[in-house]
C-alpha cells in the first residue's frame, strides 16, 4: 500500500493545534488592547487633571489678582474670591453626558463623559483658619481607581 495523504487523525490533531495557537494569539492581542485602552483612558484623564489644576493655580498665584478663598454656595457650586473681592464660580457638571468642572464660565468635560463612562461621585469642602480646601471626585468606568481633583488656597 502506498497511501500519500493524512490520516484522519493526523488531520484532526493538525486542526486542533491550529485552533489552540489562534486562541492563545487572540487571548494575547485582547490583553494588549485592553492595556492600551485602559493607559491611554489614564492618560487622557491625567492631562485632563494638570490641565485644570493648572488653570485654576495660575489664578490662586497670580499676585494682584490672586485667589484668597472659597466660599460654598452648594455641593455643585463653590466662589472662589480673589484678593480684589471679585470671584470666579466654579460648578461641578454631572449631567448625563457632560460631566466635569465649569470654571470661570469654561466648561471642562472629562475624556469619556460624552460616552457615559464618568459619573460624579462627591465633593467636600474645608474651611479651617483661612486654609480652603476643595476635593472633588470623579469615577470613570475604564479606570480602577477614582478621578480625584483637589485646591487648596491658604
Amino acid at each position: 500500500m502506498n497511501n500519500k495523504g493524512f490520516t484522519t487523525i493526523e488531520l484532526i490533531l493538525t486542526i486542533g493545534l491550529a485552533a489552540v495557537i489562534m486562541l492563545t494569539i487572540t487571548n494575547v492581542t485582547y490583553t494588549y488592547r485592553d492595556r492600551s485602552i485602559y493607559e491611554e483612558t489614564l492618560t487622557e484623564v491625567t492631562n485632563y487633571k494638570n490641565n485644570l489644576t493648572k488653570i485654576i493655580y495660575d489664578d490662586i498665584l497670580n499676585g494682584a489678582n490672586r485667589l484668597v478663598g472659597i466660599v460654598k454656595v452648594n455641593d455643585m457650586e463653590y466662589d472662589l474670591y480673589t484678593s480684589n473681592s471679585t470671584y470666579n464660580i466654579l460648578k461641578i457638571i454631572n449631567e448625563e453626558n457632560n460631566v466635569g468642572i465649569e470654571y470661570a464660565g469654561i466648561r471642562y468635560i472629562i475624556p469619556g463623559s460624552e460616552d457615559g463612562l464618568v459619573t460624579f461621585e462627591t465633593s467636600s469642602y474645608y474651611n479651617n483658619d483661612n486654609i480652603y480646601r476643595l476635593d472633588i471626585v470623579f469615577r470613570h468606568r475604564n479606570l480602577e481607581e477614582l478621578i480625584k481633583i483637589h485646591f487648596v488656597i491658604s
